[in-house]
């Protein structure tokens, strides 16, 4: 029941245990309430608070403190995520207002969006505001059916394509991050939109220090496929598995083949590796919404495309806002923030 819910913050022996107490959540945890994520992110400049939602299920979540001029904010990415939507926002709410100085907290709650629950956060006060995470529009797959079924469950040319690399002689290799792999998965990457790379990619650092932490972490895995003999991949694929949700972080390939079908089959053994870990789930991370994926303006729409040949398109909630101190935020939202982001450029993730 609402107001029966307590906010705290995590223990030192619940942090060395983060990966393993996520994937009790609700939502089975997901690579963004991770420890590598965590731990990327600090390279962005912000601080993670590991926080402990208290109730008869337990709720661990990170958050992200950033600051800006006005004062701090924080950002729990993908969630936090349970039954008592109304209790959870009222013990954060009651927890982050003892926190000196702190603006807002932005949350969005892993749950598939709806107008009765959107309209259930407005009523607790939370304000709707930008989508944060390129997986609020995304392609989410059911792992617990099994291997098989979940093959039978992709379109038919993706399935053909899988099965015709396989006889073909699609090496799929499972290497360590290295900088040699780096560079390799970084340079295909690249070859996407003639040489300059997806729209929204990063830098080069940050790949390299995304794909090290979760490698490091045990919680990512680094794929490369070959289409011949030599040791030049052809594609390759960057997976996580923290939580109970696998994600398809990353992928580039080089447009020359010799077999086709290898960018499917790299993800689908991904995905078999996923069930093998205990996953049940595996997000594809970031199509367009299902109303616009023929609209080749949306820069996922290529993705989209590929993506939705193994499921059908989920749109999960938004970020909402709460509010802290509305005088200040309005503000700053509405008027230092875009001058803030002009002067102090880089990450940020309230921009």
């Amino acid at each position: 029941m609402s107001g029966t819910l307590l906010v705290r913050a995590a223990t030192a022996d619940e942090i060395a245990r983060w990966d393993d107490l996520i994937a009790t959540n609700p939502d089975g945890g997901h690579m963004v309430q991770s420890s590598a994520f965590a731990e990327v992110k600090r390279g962005d400049g912000l601080e993670p608070r590991f926080l402990v939602v208290d109730g008869d299920h337990p709720i661990h979540v990170l958050a992200l403190e950033g600051r800006v001029w006005l004062g701090r904010y924080w950002y729990v990415p993908l969630g936090p995520t349970g039954d008592d939507l109304e209790g959870i926002v009222a013990a954060l709410r009651t927890y982050a207002a003892a926190q000196p100085g702190l603006l807002v907290v932005k949350v969005e709650p892993r749950l598939e969006r709806t107008p009765e629950l959107v309209a259930r956060l407005e009523a607790t006060g939370l304000e709707p505001s930008r989508d944060m995470q390129v997986q609020t529009h995304t392609v989410v797959l059911d792992l617990e059916q099994g291997d098989e079924a979940l093959l039978a469950s992709f379109s038919q040319s993706t399935r053909r394509h899988i099965r015709k690399a396989q006889r073909d002689g699609y090496r799929v290799e499972r290497v360590d991050v290295t900088p040699a792999t780096r560079e390799r998965m970084h340079a295909m990457m690249q070859t996407v939109a003639g040489g300059k790379g997806m729209q929204g990619m990063r830098e080069r650092a940050y790949y390299d220090r995304f794909w090290q932490a979760f490698a490091d972490a045990g919680t990512g895995q680094l794929y490369l496929g070959f289409d011949d003999d030599g040791d030049v991949p052809q594609a390759g694929v960057f997976v996580t598995f923290a939580g109970r949700t696998a994600v398809y972080k990353d992928g580039g390939s080089r447009p020359d083949r010799r077999i086709a079908g290898g960018a499917p089959l790299l993800l689908f053994t991904a995905m078999q590796d996923a069930i093998a870990r205990g996953c049940t789930a595996f997000d594809l991370a970031g199509t367009p919404p299902a109303d616009r994926l023929d609209d080749e303006t949306h820069p996922f729409h290529g993705l989209g495309q590929f993506k939705t040949r193994f499921g059908p398109v989920t749109s999960f909630l938004p970020s909402f806002d709460l509010v802290l101190h509305p005088l200040r935020h309005r503000l700053w939202e509405h008027g230092l923030r875009r001058i803030e982001w002009r002067l102090r450029p880089g990450p940020d993730t309230l921009r």
